[in-house]
């Protein structure tokens, strides 16, 4: 999303405000503001946090830099663990007409020797549901990149309570069937807007749920970000990702973001 605060966030560089307290009846903002102001501080600004999740019988710890660049959004994201993939790196940017692509480093160490040996390389970029490619256990596309609400119709559905937490419900409905399912469901806390739940269905069958503990919420100066989050899929044990350490509004070297580190690999220390 291309607007004041928009799109990036599991993190800001601007000391957002705490969302204010639910109201009631008219006094509520419209659904749309509801759901940006929770991506506003899942993503918005520039940030650089270390996640760790347990997957295949092992550990997986991945570093994830954001940022916004002239108004638009760049994503690095480094593989620290399994050490088998320490030169696994991605970049996620937006080109000149608004697309995303996503490019990676064809290590020697990781992939056959050949022609496409040892280069950058483009990638299709994958549906929101659907994991980042090449190693099991990374974060679906959408806990990377997140949604435009440009993008969707947003209807208020009747308030409910998610982990005994009084929540304002808001469901929103894609305006393209690209993306693999036809409707998403936030329950955002009264309290502090994060979504406690996130729900994404395929007609009644449920393709993914995300659920944030509210003990597991941190206050970053009135920016309420999720420290521990669990992703539910069809056909995949539940999955639980762990943030190790954050820090909101780094000064990145312009390198960072750039083919060359792709290759060289290099993330900011903690």
């Amino acid at each position: 999303m291309r607007s004041t605060l928009a799109w990036l966030a599991v993190v800001a560089g601007l000391a957002l405000p705490a969302p204010a307290p639910a109201q009631s009846g008219a006094a509520d903002p419209p659904p749309e503001a509801l759901v940006q102001g929770w991506l506003d501080q899942l993503y918005g600004g520039d940030s650089v946090g270390i996640w760790r999740t347990e997957w295949a019988g092992g550990e997986l710890v991945y570093g994830v830099a954001r940022r916004w660049n002239l108004g638009k959004p760049e994503v690095f994201l480094h593989i620290f663990t399994p050490v088998r993939f320490d030169e696994m790196n991605y970049l996620l940017r937006e080109r000149p007409d608004a697309r995303m692509e996503l490019l990676y480093y064809r290590s020697p160490k990781l992939f056959s020797r050949g022609a496409k040996t040892a280069r950058v390389m483009p990638t299709t970029v994958p549906p929101p549901l659907e994991r980042l490619p090449f190693v099991e256990g990374l974060p679906a596309l959408v806990d990377v990149k997140p949604p435009d609400v440009a993008d969707f119709t947003f209807t208020r559905l009747p308030d409910a309570r998610v982990a005994n937490r009084p929540c304002r419900v808001v469901e929103g409905r894609p305006r393209s069937a690209e993306l693999g399912f036809d409707r998403v469901r936030f329950s955002l806390a009264n309290e502090t807007g994060v979504a406690l739940e996130t729900v994404w269905f395929a007609g009644d069958e449920i393709l993914r749920r995300v659920v944030i503990e509210p003990g597991d919420v941190a206050d970053y100066d009135g920016r309420y970000v999720a420290k521990r989050f669990s992703v539910e899929r069809l056909a995949s044990a539940t999955q639980i990702y762990t943030l190790s350490s954050l820090r909101i509004d780094p000064a990145f070297p312009d390198v960072l973001f750039t083919t060359q580190n792709l290759k060289l690999g290099h993330f900011p220390s903690q």
